[in-house]
């Protein structure tokens, strides 16, 4: 099972959904500025029967968009001409390459403009002129990504657009032109021979196609629809962005890693998409050097796409297990680290922790992320006294963003809940003799007054999991019949502390996490064998008022994804607006 967990998109931090193209490479030839009154003239020339007189005039209305940056005016000026009609007969016209390249381009200037600006150029009629285009056998790559950039921007004005772009087939048209692109490049990219592996294109002017398709289809990635309906569609997406990802581009870094989240989060819970796709080790290989020595803007992405495989089937992290994927992060869980990246690094971790055996082992085992995750068992900005017992603010208190930091606590509870629910006990007991300090870290955060409701209620799971799970060693590991962690609990206020946080909150759920826990104790400090045994039979469990094992290990059996605004299904949408997690 999993949990859907919104996370608002940031503008600085996540690709745009609509782009002018004003590449400097592509230019129109130099000259000076062209003015507004001369547009007149220029349309003029538009509607001559001459190809030189066509093409100046084409050249000079992109250079009328490229000096303002297509600005909403300045395509407004160009709309106001009348000239659609003209532009979408020379794209269809036997003309040449050249200028349905330049005519193309005016129309992915225009298409990222505002929505009645983009709604112009749909209701012109230049979708399927476009699709065409790209379809187009010996069409130039120019053109092909041109003509992709441009329905790339009808793509981000809405989900209604990206459906009945994916239903006429706009996806599978930017990968085969991609898949043709790699076909031919790769080899003699590889063959290059750049440092340390990397690889890059021999041809600047191919990259800059490259990036045009991919941010196009980076951007048909979106949900908003129902995703689940074209999982067929996905498939070549996702691999053909699993093919690009080893060219040692930033740019493209970002967008396939965006793209690559979008498409795991859309097809989350779609079994015949998992069933069907395949995650290389290739693939993991390249995302755990991309956290390890990536620059932030490209670890955003990266970290979500790898948030998004550990949602899935045990069998699509397999990949990821063969990877040096927790020492990669380790640099991520460091306080300096910025808070939401952080946050994902621990959710990748809580999902590994909520898997297989294999999986609870691997990230038991690497003992920097442990201390790390146990580290982070603490008040954000605190210091923690136990006589009397007081959390006191540090002088650096006053900057920390409380909300953020106790995101990432959030997520270490998680894990500690995870492990302890889930794991052998072999895994649970070698997690308490490496830290032998969590019971009392988990009882010390109970006893700040202003922890957050959702902190509380994962601190309060984890501590009734902890006491569920020791009390089953009695004999075994505890000879003299008693469960030291539950003393410890008590002995550093956990008793104390309930009544408290019951009443800070009023909340039902926690209320009953708290007498569940407050029982458990005291069951467990009177006599400890017959508490485990309760505990293990549902109906007993109820009538003593104590949480069963299964109870507590239905709650930790979850995995997370992490969505942008409109990624997703739209019924996964639907449900996760009700049920937000941030």
């Amino acid at each position: 099972m999993t949990i859907d967990e919104f996370e608002p998109e940031d503008v600085l931090l996540e690709i745009s959904r609509k782009l002018s193209n004003v590449s400097i490479h592509k230019l129109p030839a130099s000259g000076g500025n062209v003015e507004k009154d001369a547009l007149p003239t220029i349309k003029y020339l538009l509607f001559s029967s001459e190809r030189d007189q066509i093409k100046q005039s084409i050249r000079l209305l992109r250079r009328y968009l490229t000096q303002g940056h297509s600005d909403e005016s300045s395509v407004n000026d160009i709309l106001a001409l009348d000239i659609l009609p003209r532009i979408k007969e020379l794209i269809g016209s036997d003309l040449g390459d050249t200028i349905k390249f330049e005519c193309a381009w005016i129309v992915t200037n225009v298409a990222a403009g505002t929505t009645d600006q983009t709604n112009a150029i749909i209701e012109a009629g230049f979708v399927d002129l476009l699709l065409d285009c790209m379809r187009q056998k010996n069409g130039s790559l120019d053109l092909k990504a041109q003509a992709a950039w441009a329905l790339g921007n009808i793509a981000g004005e809405s989900p209604n657009y990206r459906e009945e772009l994916m239903r006429k087939g706009f996806t599978h048209a930017i990968v085969k032109v991609l898949e043709d692109v790699y076909q031919d490049t790769y080899d003699e990219s590889y063959d290059l021979g750049y440092p340390a592996g990397k690889i890059r294109f021999p041809d600047e002017d191919i990259y800059s196609n490259v990036e045009a398709l991919l941010w196009a289809l980076s951007n048909m990635s979106r949900g908003g629809f129902h995703v689940a309906e074209y999982y067929q569609n996905y498939l070549p997406m996702f691999k053909v962005f699993s093919d690009f990802i080893v060219f040692d581009y930033t740019k493209l870094e970002i967008e396939i890693c965006w793209g690559l989240s979008r498409v795991l989060y859309n097809m989350h819970d779609v079994n015949a998409f998992h069933q069907r796709n395949h995650i290389s080790d290739e693939l993991c290989e390249r995302l755990s050097g991309l956290l390890r020595d990536g620059v932030p803007k490209v670890v955003v992405p990266a970290i979500r796409t790898v948030v998004n495989i550990t949602s899935g089937p045990n069998s699509c992290v397999e990949g990821l297990l063969r990877t040096p994927l927790l020492t990669s992060i380790t640099r991520l869980l460091e306080p300096q680290a910025p808070n939401e990246i952080r946050k994902d690094a621990f959710l990748v971790i809580s999902n590994l922790a909520a898997g297989n055996e294999e999986m609870i082992k691997h990230v038991i085992e690497h003992k920097v992320v442990m201390n790390s995750v146990v580290a982070h068992i603490t008040v954000p900005g605190h210091t923690y006294s136990s006589d009397p017992v007081q959390w006191t603010p540090t002088l650096s208190h006053a900057y920390y963003m409380k909300n953020d930091e106790w995101k990432v606590t959030k997520e270490a509870l998680w894990i500690i809940f995870n492990i302890v629910a889930l794991g052998s006990d072999a895994c649970v007991w070698d997690l308490l003799n490496e830290h032998p300090y969590l019971p009392r870290s988990l009882a010390a955060v109970l006893n700040y007054i202003d922890l957050p409701l959702d902190v509380c209620e994962k601190n309060i799971e984890a501590i009734i999991s902890l006491v569920q799970r020791s009390n089953k060693w009695i004999d075994s590991r505890f000879p003299n019949g008693k469960n030291p962690f539950v003393r410890e609990l008590i002995e550093n206020g956990v008793h104390t502390a309930l009544p408290c946080v019951q009443q800070v909150h009023e909340n039902e759920n926690l209320r009953d996490l708290c007498l569940k826990l407050d029982k458990l104790l005291v069951a467990s400090e009177e006599d400890v064998v017959q508490t485990a045994s309760i505990s293990d039979v549902a109906g007993m469990a109820s009538a003593f008022g104590l949480p069963t094992i299964v109870e507590i290990k239905s709650k930790s059996n979850k995995r997370r994804v992490i969505r942008g605004l409109e990624d997703g299904d739209v019924r996964l949408i639907e449900n996760a607006v009700g049920n937000l997690c941030i």
